[in-house]
């Protein structure tokens, strides 16, 4: 296995590790008997947990990345493209965090690299917007963050993930009908 191999095997089952114990009870122990390799094998591909966190945080972000840009394809509105992104990331993360309250951590802003794939997600959004809106409308920056954040934050309020559905589609159907109005347009 070549050196590459390790690191993304070591990733993967990194991965695995952190959404089923969440980053305070996973060790780098646990990631090295999960995938196979010796502490000091493991501790030569990620100086330490941090690094491993972010790495598998990393990884996980691609995938759900790759899987919206796919999505995206068949989209054809506005409101088809922001409800694709709403569902497969944000709604995504919140069924997880169902399934497994450690893996809240997975979603934690307070971790740097959470933030950065939030970055991420938003410079997306971004995209789609800037492409969509007229030059005359509220930064397509702060509309990305203002859409993000306020699905990201229905989850507090959600009590099953038939109800975070619901919300996130309210969500962007209001969101695209102020957009489309002109609600949401910049004072003169």
């Amino acid at each position: 296995m070549t050196t590459g191999d390790k690191r993304q095997h070591a990733v993967k089952t990194a991965a695995e590790q952190f959404l089923r114990y969440g980053f305070h009870r996973t060790t780098m122990a646990d990631i090295a008997r999960a995938s196979g390799f010796s502490r000091p094998a493991l501790y030569l591909l990620f100086p330490g947990k941090e690094q491993a966190f972010e790495a598998a945080v990393l990884h996980l972000n691609d995938i759900l990345m790759a899987r919206i840009e796919r999505t995206l394809e068949d989209c054809a509105t506005l409101q088809d493209q922001l409800l694709a992104i709403c569902e497969l990331w944000l709604v995504q993360v919140y069924s997880l965090k169902l399934g497994n309250p450690d893996a809240k951590d997975m979603d934690d802003l307070a971790f740097p690299v959470v933030r950065t794939v939030y970055a991420r997600l938003q410079d997306r959004v971004v995209r789609i917007l800037s492409s969509e809106l007229p030059e005359a409308v509220v930064s397509p920056a702060n509309l990305a963050r203002l859409l993000i954040f306020s699905v990201r934050g229905l989850g507090a309020t959600a009590e099953n993930l038939a109800e975070m559905r619901d919300l996130t589609h309210l969500k962007v159907d209001l969101f695209c009908r102020a957009l489309a109005s002109g609600a949401l347009r910049s004072d003169p």
